[in-house]
């Protein structure tokens, strides 16, 4: 059982394992890095539309009707109370793209740790090949 070619089956198996393992790693990370890529797009945009939103609202002289969507219906609101609710979507938004750029900056190390440790287990094979 304890002969070299039995062990070397045994380390290429536990390489392979390892190596796929690293490798789906790498992947998964990669697609999440993208998907909050996405996210922080989409952020961008609705913070975007509130600020804009807002700039026209503010300039719109103050006994303009405004309505607001509710459901599949609109309601009369103050122009305060919109530019109010215009006002924090902007923040808010900004307040998930910064979390969101957080964890990209955590999947990210990640990412470069799997990269690292899948490069390393190459060459660990290579120089064990070498050294047969």
């Amino acid at each position: 059982l304890s002969s070299p070619l039995h062990l070397t089956t045994m380390a290429d198996v536990e390489l392979k394992k390892a190596f796929t393992e690293l490798k789906t790693k790498t992947t998964e990370t990669a697609t999440r890095i993208r998907a909050v890529d996405s996210q922080i797009e989409q952020c961008k945009n609705k913070g975007k539309h509130a600020e804009l939103t807002y700039a026209e609202i503010r300039s719109a002289p103050s006994e303009t009707k405004l309505y607001e969507s509710v459901g599949r219906m609109f309601v009369l609101e103050t122009q305060d109370t919109i530019l109010e609710q215009l006002k924090d979507r902007a923040t808010k938004s900004r307040e998930q793209i910064q979390k969101l750029e957080e964890q990209k900056v955590y999947l990210s190390k990640n990412l470069k740790e799997s990269e690292n440790a899948l490069r390393e287990l190459v060459e660990s094979k290579k120089s064990a090949v070498k050294a047969s």
